[in-house]
């Protein structure tokens, strides 16, 4: 019979009292673990809500006529009722509810999470601009253009500012569909007759200001049947002034106004009728554009959606709508007019989506090539944690097994005080984690949580079968090395060397994910520096010890001589030391080149000292402009209209630049970055012959190989080329031409844009002071347009505080910081781990007569050579990393430029990672140095005892 265990001496119990007794390392595992599993967490969270901060703050500084899913037709709508009830106000709902129900049903139709990308429907029939004469006007007169418009929900999107609502034109009776076999029916073709009464409207405040209408006075609009008379009746506010809404119809708020100096001014505007009046105005000869789009929602689009966006809208692109009720999809012909029968919509939303999501995985990239190194100094920490741990349970284990207990109950008592630290402090971490990103739903980080959960408790199973009253041999120098050490290093060397080799090979790109490759050259390369620092750095000591031998001293020889054989520093502590140096120094270099990058993208991107954006110039301005003190030189910007290249027949779209290529010089003379604009450019071509031009590379790669190629059918000689944007336009296909030969192809040449050159040692402020106000002068109906002068330091400045610029910026400087904490960590508690060791010693050295001062020395010995080799080794490889790394991202995204950045290396913040590295190795012998001193007499017993 089994006699039952005493109370408190159950293995329970047993195992309680051991973890009472010295708590401290556990729960400083259990906070290792805790922190760990936070970070894995809250990590992927934390980027993912950077990523769609970025695609939203993109997606809000975009027009969303290139966003939204659009379709335009100039068919007409169909008219009448829906099956059921729209939310249209109820009149409206009888005209245009049939077209309502049709867009709504198209909208519900969408797969999500497109659908939930999209707000509701809204559409407008517009008609071309028509000449709205003011009677009895002179020739000179200002020319006014109205579009006539419906909004089926202009009463939500306007409020009455003066006057009264435009009453509607009694509707005519809906002819019926002619029979194509019966001639007698095709009388419906016969031109509509003109409508009678006054067509009453409203136009936008700012709008009737800018064309000088009057409430109650009318314009006459000519048509091919006759005259209308148009009569406004009212002005309006926008009850939103600010909705992307607006976008969409440029004119409705603001009047368009051409003043070229070439004619009288024109003016265009939208003029609202009442919805219920377009089936009066259906039947006439006016030419209309049917404009119907679903609204993309910027709150509602995720950047992990972005791929299934692209996909979807890829689907939607090549899907043909319904918005009649034809079984054709033709529409339905009414005579003198069609219905618009199917729609396609189409959207740059994709073509957005793909880029922002090419910068993303640029910051991903970045991020995982640092983060590797973190998460490798944590799993050392965690290591070195573990083993502390151990050894203070090891006396205890020891005497258990000496007392007849099994390796299952060994085993068992160090798993389950792995699973007590490792579980608990995962999930609380990873639950914080959730709790700080509630609106991420992003999961991936779990697994690596529970991997860091679970450590421990592998760990201190593990070091089981080293349960021994033997003193411990160091395995990583000298004789002790294990036979089998030249192998794993050449593997690592040589897995290292083809990692490298590969990711310099591939060149930049832009995938998606986390790139394997990338993560991992980082910590090779780290493992390599500690392979080199444990070969290298007992070299140095061996000679020290020596020498030492030699001397009258003892700390220095016995300081030397055990360094190289103390277990403190092996290869854990050097891997953290060395990897923290190698984030911390290339975070600094990556930091230094997306900010050189910047600011040289930035001077490209004006390409003078300050660029000018206004609304037309005129030639008085302009020379007010180059008069103003301070200013040395403008370069007006002529044109930047759209243009037609022919290559061999095919037709490719690009704008057309046109500069006086000797103002121009002089503005950007020494500068570097922009545009060679040679001498052949200002060369007047004669008729007939080739014009010189410069263009983008790729246009340049258009028109490489081609045969015959020309503009607007005259041929054109490239003189130069450029890569990606250029000062004066932002897009990236440009062809630019100097002004002598500009007339054949721009109508049109006034100047919205001067680059500007300020004079050396001008006030510069008191200068650009005074180009606003010239700019501003004389706008008169130009009261949207508010001109804007931006220098390189703006354009800078706003590419390095763009989202995902700012969190590359954070996450290096947490990384900086968090490898430095672990690095700290990881070398105390080595020195935790060789204090059994010092403990021994330390006593019967002072029974010698050694003092503290003597100790700290000794202590600072196990540390000191390790480390200053490690800082060297890890600064060269942190100088040295981004040479092998950075060439295999694309980090245009963040510089905003056409091509890499060049490297740079922050020299000053190398130095101050070094001597924070010495700091922080002296931190930590001062906190290992601290606590009571041993006696000899105890140091006696453990030496005795083993």
């Amino acid at each position: 019979m089994t006699r039952p265990a005493p109370a408190g001496l159950s293995s329970f119990a047993l195992r309680t009292r051991a973890f009472a007794d010295a708590p401290v390392a556990s729960l400083l595992v259990a906070l290792l673990v805790a922190v760990a599993a936070f970070l894995a967490v809250v990590a992927p969270r934390v980027v993912e809500a950077l990523h769609t901060e970025a695609l939203r703050t993109r997606l809000d500084t975009t027009s969303p006529i290139e966003t939204d899913l659009v379709a335009t037709s100039g068919g007409q709508p169909q008219l009448g009722p829906p099956v059921t009830t729209t939310t249209l106000d109820p009149r409206i709902d009888a005209v245009f509810g049939a077209q309502e129900e049709h867009l709504r049903a198209i909208r519900d139709a969408l797969p999500e999470p497109l659908r939930r990308a999209t707000d509701d429907p809204l559409a407008i029939v517009r008609a071309d601009p028509l000449v709205a004469d003011v009677p009895d006007s002179p020739p000179s007169s200002p020319i006014y253009r109205v579009q006539l418009t419906a909004d089926p929900r202009q009463g939500e999107h306007f409020t009455l500012r003066d006057g009264a609502w435009p009453v509607p034109l009694p509707a005519p009776p809906m002819p019926e569909a002619p029979d194509p076999n019966d001639p007698s029916t095709w009388s419906g073709f016969q031109q509509a007759e003109p409508i009678a009464a006054p067509l009453e409207i409203a136009l936008a405040a700012d709008v009737a200001d800018a064309m000088d209408w009057s409430i109650g006075e009318s314009r006459l609009v000519s048509l091919t049947n006759g005259t209308l008379e148009v009569r406004l009746t009212g002005t309006l506010d926008a009850v939103d002034a600010a909705d992307r809404m607006w976008k969409h119809q440029p004119t409705a708020l603001q009047a368009s106004v051409l003043d070229d100096g070439l004619g009288p001014i024109r003016y265009w505007g939208q003029a609202f009728v009442d919805p219920g009046s377009w089936a009066a105005l259906a039947p006439q000869p006016i030419p209309i554009e049917l404009r119907a789009w679903l609204p993309i929602d910027v709150d509602a689009v995720r950047a992990a959606d972005s791929a299934a966006l692209v996909e979807q809208i890829g689907e939607v692109e090549s899907t043909f709508y319904p918005l009649d009720d034809s079984e054709s999809g033709y529409g339905t012909s009414f005579g003198r007019w069609m219905t618009v029968g199917s729609v396609s919509f189409s959207s740059g939303l994709a073509t957005i989506l793909d880029e922002q999501a090419a910068e993303s995985a640029a910051v991903d990239a970045v991020l995982a090539t640092v983060a590797s190194g973190p998460i490798g100094v944590m799993v050392a920490v965690l290591v070195l944690g573990s083993r502390v741990v151990f050894e203070r349970r090891r006396g205890g284990l020891e005497l258990a097994e000496a007392r007849g207990a099994g390796g299952g109950w060994l085993t068992s008592s160090l798993l389950g005080e792995g699973l007590a630290i490792g579980l608990p402090a995962g999930l609380a971490g990873g639950a914080v984690a959730v709790a700080l990103t509630a609106d991420e739903q992003t999961s991936g980080g779990w697994l690596v949580a529970a991997v860091f959960a679970l450590t421990p408790a592998v760990l201190l199973t593990a070091s089981v079968s080293r349960l021994s009253p033997l003193r411990r041999s160091r395995t990583d120098l000298g004789a002790n090395a294990g036979r089998f050490r030249w192998v794993w290093e050449s593997l690592v060397v040589i897995v290292a060397a083809a990692s490298v080799a590969l990711l310099v090979g591939r060149g930049p790109t832009a995938a998606a994910g986390v790139d394997v490759l990338l993560a991992a050259v980082p910590l090779l390369l780290a493992l390599v520096g500690c392979i080199v620092v444990l070969r290298v750095y007992p070299l140095p000591l061996r000679a020290l010890t020596r020498a030492a031998e030699r001397g009258r001293g003892l700390v220095a020889f016995l300081g030397a001589a055990r360094a190289l054989r103390d277990p403190s520093a092996g290869l854990l502590p050097v891997l953290a030391v060395v990897v923290g140096v190698t984030v911390a120094v290339f975070s600094s270099v990556a930091l230094a080149t997306v900010h050189d990058g910047a600011i040289a993208a930035a001077e490209t991107e004006i390409g003078a000292d300050a660029s000018l954006a206004s609304a037309p110039l005129t030639r008085d301005q302009l020379a007010g402009l180059a008069s103003v003190p301070g200013v040395e030189a403008i370069g007006p910007v002529y044109s930047t209209a759209p243009t037609t290249v022919e290559i061999d027949g095919q037709r490719r779209t690009a704008t057309l630049i046109v500069v006086d290529v000797a103002e121009m010089r002089e503005v950007q003379a020494g500068r570097t970055g922009v545009p060679d604009l040679p001498d052949v450019l200002a060369r007047e071509a004669s008729e007939g012959a080739p014009v010189p031009v410069v263009v983008s590379d790729s246009v340049a790669e258009s028109i490489a190989g081609g045969g015959e190629v020309a503009m607007n059918g005259s041929p054109i000689d490239v003189v130069g080329t450029f890569p990606g944007a250029s000062p004066f336009a932002p897009r990236t296909n440009w062809i630019l031409i100097d002004l002598a030969n500009a007339r054949p192809f721009a109508d049109v040449l006034v100047p919205r844009q001067a680059l500007v050159r300020f004079t050396p040692g001008a006030d510069t402020g008191a200068a650009a002071a005074e180009l606003l106000r010239i700019a501003r002068g004389s706008f008169g109906v130009w009261k949207s347009v508010v001109p804007e002068l931006r220098t390189p330091a703006d354009a800078a400045s706003e590419l390095l505080d763009r989202p995902n610029a700012r969190g590359l910026a954070a996450g290096l400087m947490i990384a900086i910081s968090l490898t430095t904490g672990l690095a700290t960590l990881a070398l105390v508690l080595a020195l935790v781990v060789g204090r059994p060791a010092r403990a021994r010693l330390l006593p019967l050295l002072a029974v010698l007569g050694l003092g503290r001062r003597g100790e700290r020395a000794l202590v600072a010995w196990e540390l000191a050579p390790i480390v200053a080799v490690a800082v060297a080794v890890g600064v060269g490889l942190g100088v040295l990393m981004p040479y092998a790394v950075l060439p295999g991202i694309d980090l245009t995204g963040f510089t905003g430029g056409a091509v890499q950045p060049a490297i740079v290396v922050d020299w000053p913040f190398v130095a101050a990672v070094a001597v924070g590295a010495i700091l922080v190795a002296g931190a930590a012998v001062a906190l290992a140095s601290t606590g009571r001193r041993s006696s000899a007499a105890r140091g006696g017993r453990a030496e005795e005892e083993g």
